[in-house]
């Protein structure tokens, strides 16, 4: 064999893998996602299921079209200007709004909306038209209850965004009752209007609630009077106010007559001592005070004034038990105590505390003057004792009267309130009352119920929905049978999709495949024969499959080259995953192909015992046992140019009975025999099926894939199953069906 190029070499093994008869180094199988083709060719495959159900859809749709009863709508609009809330129980309303609760637009519409569409008031309607007539064709007796439900049925009320009109329609087939069912309805809907927000018929219950709640009042306010005229007041809280006042402001005018009467009687002292130092009595000078001792009285006597005053502003603020009063009290008492200690102890203190104060050419003071206006002071002190006293008795007095006039106070304005809310009420139910439905000032129809139309809106719609619903339904059907529902593998791209590797071959399926069919399209004289037969086999020249062996031939010697397969006999296996994939027929024409070559002798062994159209090979001429055939020296008859026939046994016991034992002791006939090729029709794949076993002897397997028969999962398994034994399987896709897609690029 002459020299390749290392060029051709490299493209020839590029061409190898490409076409399968290689695996491809680092493919790794994967499941593709759903593309494009995957959804056309569902769709081309199942094009009549969803021509015919488009079809079925266009004539339901045209039969809806001519025979949809006619409908008959009349409609109304009415503009709800606000909401005009009349209860007696709700709260007053706001001055600021028109006669109504602020509310929202939408609050407003929906609520009558709802009023609208309520079922007492389809109620009403269908009492006030009667059932008979909303009813003619029922065959029991009609109720008011059907006739609503009639009503409702037929009633539509809508509202649009940023818009105070209501819409309202109805539609019936008969034309009469739609515009006068609207029209009652539309005339009732105002008496339901006033019936919900309003207080009709309360005019008496709110009367008598007012006169109760101003019996009540009267109650209270005389009580109150009463209690406050014994205890001599007008306000509580001003009185309160005016009696501490007045206790603050007495106090303090007793603590100053105090202060101003021990000053009095200091003096009054002073004036008598004066007498007699004049004497020079030597016992006087001994008792006079030391300058520390004058200095302290000093200090108490001007400390005295600015704790008598805290203690009147204390007392404007918190009562006399109070620990701030107590304490600022305590410090006053000791004060007092220190001061009159002082005073007993030296009775000339008071006079040189005020001589010294006084200035050099201070006239001499009238004892009598003084004495007597000492007098007037412990009147003075008296008196404000006296007032003291009977302030704090009358603080007393008000304070454990003061929680009743407070509870009476705080009853008082509460029926009041109550009062004023009934009193409001009242008049709002005196105008209910008198209010006529048909003068609703804040509702008006816009448009009164018009002439009823034909409405097509209905009958348009459930048309388009059939036709194009024929259409989704076969569409749907294509997609979820083909992607969902049936797993078997198809096209050539799934071979390459689930097992990594493309394809050695796509053989189409042939609808003439058993015919004899010329070159030409005519055939010559020997065709036309043999065209009178059932069938044709499939080493004949005409048969259908000899192109696609010849092609499978022109790879597989091209494989062996590449890999330097130079040895014979060269074992090639061909197996599938069924009886009916056509391994008999693809092994017999690649093995008619393989000898027309003229290269050496090729073997073809039945070790599956195909079709009967298969067994009688080459033109009857009867087939050898595979022993007999491996004979060295042997004499058998060919079948055709270098072609050559050979069974494993009889058809009763084949390759399954016979053992793997068997097929392994005839090994070393095969490498010694003088074929150089040796094609096995090889059983289907099982789990019970030897052809496993015999794909390690093999230097090529093709495995047939049966599209639109086997389950991906199963050619996955069996697949990977005979790579593990040996890597040398190629996958030969038959009987595919294009339907009109080959544009998509699947052939391989």
């Amino acid at each position: 064999m002459p020299e390749i190029p290392l060029k051709a070499v490299v493209k020839r093994a590029d061409f190898v893998m490409s076409k399968g008869l290689a695996p491809r180094p680092g493919t790794v199988p994967h499941d593709s996602n759903l593309n494009r083709n995957d959804i056309l060719f569902a769709l081309f495959k199942h094009k009549k299921k969803i021509i015919v159900c488009s079809v079925a859809g266009l004539v339901a749709a045209v039969g809806v079209y001519l025979l949809y009863p006619p409908v008959y709508e009349s409609q109304a609009k009415l503009l709800v200007r606000y909401l005009v809330e009349r209860s007696s129980v709700d709260a007053i309303d706001n001055p600021g709004s028109a006669g109504g609760v602020t509310r929202t637009a939408e609050n407003v519409l929906g609520s009558e909306v709802e009023i609208l569409t309520s079922w007492d008031l389809a109620v009403q309607v269908a009492d006030a038209i009667g059932p008979k007539r909303l009813l003619p064709h029922t065959t029991v007796a009609p109720t008011k209850e059907a006739a609503a439900r009639t009503i409702t049925t037929g009633l539509e009320v809508s509202i649009q965004k940023g818009s105070n009109i209501i819409f309202v329609s109805y539609k019936n087939r008969d034309s009469e009752l739609t515009t006068l069912v609207l029209s009652e309805l539309v005339n009732r809907y105002f008496n339901k209007h006033l019936e919900v927000h309003r207080s009709a018929g309360a005019f008496d219950f709110v009367t008598q609630q007012t006169d109760q709640v101003r019996a009540r009042l009267n109650q209270t306010e005389d009580a109150l009077r009463d209690l406050k005229a014994k205890a001599g007041i007008v306000s509580l809280t001003d009185s309160n106010a005016a009696l501490s006042s007045e206790a603050a402001r007495t106090e303090e005018q007793l603590h100053s007559a105090e202060a101003e009467l021990a000053e009095q009687q200091a003096r009054v002292q002073q004036l008598g001592g004066s007498v007699a130092e004049k004497t020079g009595s030597e016992t006087t000078r001994r008792a006079e005070a030391p300058d520390e001792i004058v200095q302290q009285y000093q200090v108490v006597v001007s400390r005295l004034p600015q704790l008598r005053q805290a203690k009147m502003e204390l007392l404007a603020k918190y009562m006399p038990e109070n620990e701030l009063v107590r304490a600022n009290q305590a410090e006053i008492d000791g004060l007092e105590r220190t001061r009159k200690d002082l005073e007993k102890k030296y009775p000339n203190l008071a006079g040189r505390v005020s001589a010294i104060g006084s200035s050099k050419d201070q006239q001499q003071l009238d004892p009598a003057s003084e004495a007597a206006r000492l007098a007037g002071l412990q009147a003075k002190k008296d008196a404000l004792a006296a007032q003291l006293k009977d302030v704090q008795s009358r603080i007393q007095q008000l304070s454990q009267m003061g929680p009743q006039i407070a509870d009476l106070e705080r009853q008082r304005k509460l029926e009041e309130t109550n009062y004023t809310y009934f009193e409001g009420t009242l008049e709002k139910a005196r105008v209910d009352e008198a209010l006529d439905p048909s003068k609703i000032p804040n509702i008006s129809a816009v448009q009164q119920p018009s002439p009823p139309i034909v409405v097509t809106g209905m009958r348009n719609k459930l048309a388009l929905g059939l036709a194009g619903g024929g259409l989704a339904l076969g569409i749907a059907f294509a997609l979820l049978k083909e992607l969902l529902l049936d797993r078997s593998i198809k096209r050539p791209v799934e071979i390459e999709n689930f097992l990594g590797v493309r394809p050695l071959m796509s053989i189409p399926w042939c609808p003439e495949r058993h015919r004899s069919v010329g070159s030409n399209g005519k055939g010559n004289a020997a065709t036309q024969g043999r065209a009178s037969r059932k069938a044709v086999a499939p080493w004949d020249p005409d048969h259908f499959i000899r192109r696609y062996s010849e092609a499978i031939r022109d790879r597989l010697t091209l494989y062996f080259e590449l890999n330097q397969l130079t040895h014979k006999p060269k074992l090639v296996g061909v197996t599938a995953f069924s009886k009916t994939a056509g391994t008999s027929t693809l092994s017999a024409g690649l093995a008619a192909a393989l000898s027309e070559t003229g290269d050496g002798k090729v073997l073809l062994v039945d070790a599956n015992l195909g079709p009967e159209h298969v067994h009688p090979f080459f033109r009857g001429l009867p087939a050898y046992p595979l022993q007999t055939a491996l004979q060295s020296g042997g004499k058998i008859d060919s079948a055709g140019d270098n072609l050559y026939l050979a069974t494993v046994s009889s058809p009763s016991t084949g390759l399954a009975q016979l053992g793997l034992k068997r097929f392994f002791d005839l090994m070393p006939n095969l490498k010694a025999s003088e074929f150089d090729y040796i094609i096995f029709d090889m059983p289907p794949l099982s789990q019970t099926s030897p052809t496993v076993g015999m794909a390690g002897f093999m230097d090529k397997l093709i495995l047939l894939v049966d599209a639109e028969q086997t389950n991906r999962e199963i050619v996955r398994r069996g697949y990977s199953a005979l790579v593990n034994i040996r890597n040398n399987v190629s996958v030969v896709l038959n009987k595919t069906h294009h339907y009109a897609v080959k544009w998509l690029g699947d052939e391989t």
